[in-house]
């Protein structure tokens, strides 16, 4: 395929869903690329392991399993820049796509290409980005691979992303949703040097709706508070978009019309916040970020194909205990699954113990010894389910 697209549905109608995947994590011109600058703006600034993983398992999901009837997946544009650049394999053929850099030059003309293919009433815009940001006032820079290219103006490099998605108002497709995997902390150093006249490159603009469109209804879900940070492991994909995939397989979903699941906006939301606070699966990064959606409708946004998956947190009371317990967890039909009790010497682990369990009720137990077995049931049903198993 040409450009910039790893995924091309040629039979695709007007009501298809158009996706754009960037994922930034080698920077030209930061500490530890091939030309860094001595921009003072640029203080602070490295490196990042996460982001090009974070977008690869993005786009692999969208177009493995992403699964909407009315929109399905029409086409999906990449732009990743890694420190050891690598095709992209389709997630259903294997087969491999070269990927562009994302520079601010691709950046600009895939998001005009993007809003050329998605230009349709009935059309859906996804925009998926993960790397480094930078924020003024409520307005977030979203940097590409080569910002600081221009000394004299490095928010050249950069895309300004409240503009962008004000500016897509003049795109026909009346449902456009925005995923923001970057960091939105005030760079003073920055602003100082530079200004605030320039926040980077704007592709498409406007702040009007035109006559005769269809009423727009979007969606932009942040990572992170407003001057904030947003966090990753090294070398993992990042906290965020790990809730996001997991909200996607069955956390965010609900059946309230018949036996269909559905992931809408709202669920989404709730799923991927409660991900985010939940010890046994951010870890030490619990409540690090906070995500936060300050324009969004209400609607369907994915439909799974099966049951959900549903995260399940068991634990002793007291959860002192649970570094003494064996755990076990038994459903119909399946193998018994087990937290073994820690090794003599071994640190304590009092954490409860994580699943994510297939649609379904469960029986659970702790094994704490002779005469101290705790036993309960539970029905794993999104967005989750936690238990205490206490002493009877």
């Amino acid at each position: 395929m040409a450009g910039f697209t790893v995924h091309l549905d040629e039979n695709a109608g007007p009501a298809s869903t158009h996706a754009l995947v960037i994922g930034i994590g080698a920077y030209t011109h930061l500490n530890g690329g091939p030309s860094p600058t001595d921009h003072p703006g640029a203080v602070g600034m490295r490196q990042l392991s996460s982001p090009p993983l974070s977008a690869r398992k993005f786009a692999t999901w969208m177009i493995g399993e992403y699964h909407d009837t009315g929109r399905p997946l029409g086409s999906l544009a990449l732009l990743l820049s890694e420190a050891a650049p690598a095709p992209f394999p389709d997630p259903g053929t294997g087969e491999p796509h070269l990927v562009e850099p994302a520079t601010i030059d691709n950046i600009v003309a895939a998001v005009k290409e993007w809003k050329t293919r998605g230009d349709h009433d009935e059309a859906r815009l996804v925009f998926y980005f993960c790397g480094h940001g930078v924020s003024l006032g409520v307005d977030t820079s979203l940097l590409a691979a080569d910002m600081f290219a221009d000394v004299n103006s490095p928010l050249n490099g950069a895309l300004h992303f409240e503009a962008l998605w004000r500016g897509l108002g003049s795109c026909k497709a009346s449902q456009q949703v925005f995923f923001v995997d970057a960091c939105r902390a005030g760079s003073d150093r920055l602003f100082k040097v530079v200004g605030a006249d320039n926040l980077g490159r704007v592709p498409v603009s406007g702040n009007r709706r035109p006559d005769g469109f269809l009423p727009r209804e979007h969606a932009v879900i942040y990572a992170t508070l407003h001057g904030e940070e947003s966090f990753a492991r090294p070398d993992e994909v990042s906290l965020f978009t790990s809730a996001l995939l997991r909200s996607f397989d069955g956390a965010g979903s609900e059946n309230t019309e018949g036996h269909v699941w559905r992931v809408t906006i709202d669920t989404l939301k709730h799923a991927i916040t409660r991900f985010m606070k939940e010890p046994a699966f951010a870890g030490s990064l619990t409540g690090a970020g906070t995500p936060v959606s300050p324009e969004s409708f209400e609607f369907d946004f994915h439909e799974l194909r099966g049951d959900p998956i549903v995260p399940v947190y068991i634990g002793c009371r007291p959860e002192e205990d649970n570094a003494l317990a064996e755990f076990v967890c038994r459903g119909d039909g399946q193998e018994p699954r087990r937290r073994p009790p820690p090794v003599a010497g071994e640190e304590p682990d009092i954490s409860e113990w994580a699943l994510f369990l297939p649609f379904g009720r469960y029986e659970v137990e702790a094994v704490l010894g002779d005469g101290d077995v705790r036993a309960d049931r539970l029905d794993a049903r999104p967005p989750l389910f936690r238990i205490g198993l206490a002493r009877t």
